[in-house]
């Protein structure tokens, strides 16, 4: 900073002397702006660091939730293999949301005994050659904890599902098992916001759930 000094002369004129800034204001102005660099030099440097730490907590969330999501599968896989009930895993693609379900998986759901139908033999009456009409079965929840909607982790969602009919992104899709524990090839993708995927997928020659590689789309 300039410093000024005020001389009166007799007639009244003022005379203003001001001094130069002086070489210890110069240099603190300059070792301030190397502060500042000397910050921003800092912070790129820990940003070299945090961002790839970020990167690899979303990748371990997902995989957690794909690894969730696989032993629901296997799950209900062993689960057809041991009752010899068929299972289903139902995905709502858009709710985020699965839970797994059977077929007539106990005594309540199985189908009422059918009341035998009396014909006429005699030959006054044609007899019927369709099969007989049969009660339809429906899938529900099993029981426990297990049959309760699963809501995905926080940030995720289901990308889409690849099955034997194509790829779907919205509605509700199925992973089916037959009484054998066999279903058909499928592949389900998880995402999260940041649009970094994961996938798993079901084989059906390894009778076996399998987590794909991280894929950045």
């Amino acid at each position: 900073l300039s410093s000024a000094r005020n001389f009166f002369f007799a007639s009244g004129q003022e005379l203003i002397l001001t001094s130069a800034p002086s070489h210890d204001s110069r240099h603190r102005a300059a070792f301030t702006l190397i502060e500042m660099l000397a910050i921003v030099a800092i912070m790129a440097l820990i940003a070299t660091f945090v961002a790839p730490s970020f990167e690899a907590v979303r990748q371990r969330k997902l995989r957690s939730e794909a690894l969730r999501l696989a032993s629901h599968l296997e799950f209900a896989r062993q689960r057809t293999v041991v009752t010899g009930v068929p299972h289903r895993i139902l995905l709502d693609l858009e709710g985020g949301t699965y839970r797994i379900e059977w077929l007539a998986g106990d005594a309540e759901d199985q189908p009422a005994a059918l009341v035998p139908v009396e014909y006429d033999v005699s030959g006054g009456t044609p007899l019927p050659l369709a099969a007989p009409l049969q009660e339809a079965q429906a899938y529900s929840a099993i029981p426990g904890l297990l049959g309760r909607e699963q809501l995905l982790d926080d940030d995720l969602d289901f990308a889409g599902i690849e099955t034997h009919e194509g790829w779907l992104e919205r509605g509700v899709s199925f992973v089916s098992f037959d009484r054998d524990g066999s279903a058909s090839y499928t592949e389900i993708v998880l995402e999260d916001d940041s649009g970094q995927e994961t996938a798993l997928a079901v084989l059906p020659l390894d009778d076996a759930v399998r987590i794909i590689e991280d894929e950045e789309s």
